[in-house]
């Protein structure tokens, strides 16, 4: 085992970190990813290869965010949360080439040990809720329900208890 601390970080030199970015402790940041200005990442934190991290993006603690997955501003994300490789917050419901939108206010909340597939996409001003899970490949367009199972385009619910899974 190596001599590092335990605070010590591990961020690839081919990573961009806005200088105004927070990262936590202990967290790992893999190599092309891009963490934009005022983004928070919580402690022992995994960012995968090519992730991209927007602007004012709140990560809380030990959350893994796998390969190529793209959170735009407004994500919040609580602790202890998985995303998947290729999952992707995407910021406009309908949009089209040569018309600017107002995206402002546009919002997304994962609740704590939540779990999002391999290349789900989340549409804006949805919560995934407390241990729910997002099966790989789901098209996210409504809340999910704490400690939900929903799969499919759009998602729906295949199963819910009321225990954390």
């Amino acid at each position: 085992m190596g001599k590092g601390t335990p605070k010590s970080k591990l961020i690839d030199p081919t990573s961009i970190i806005h200088s105004t970015a927070r990262i936590g402790q202990r967290t790992k940041i893999w190599a092309y990813v891009q963490v934009g200005e005022h983004a928070v990442v919580g402690t022992d934190c995994i960012i995968g290869n090519g992730a991209y991290i927007d602007r004012h993006v709140i990560i809380g603690d030990r959350v893994r965010i796998h390969n190529k997955a793209l959170l735009y501003q407004g994500v919040v994300v609580e602790d202890d949360v998985f995303i998947g490789p290729g999952a992707c917050f995407t910021n406009d419901r309908y949009p089209k080439s040569g018309q600017r939108r107002n995206l402002t206010g546009k919002r997304w909340l994962i609740k704590k040990g939540a779990s999002i597939g391999a290349n789900a996409t989340i549409l804006p001003d949805v919560t995934i809720g407390e241990d729910a899970v997002v099966g790989a490949g789901s098209v996210v367009v409504k809340n999910v329900p704490p400690h939900s199972t929903v799969c499919g385009n759009p998602a729906k619910i295949l199963e819910t208890s009321d225990k954390p899974k």
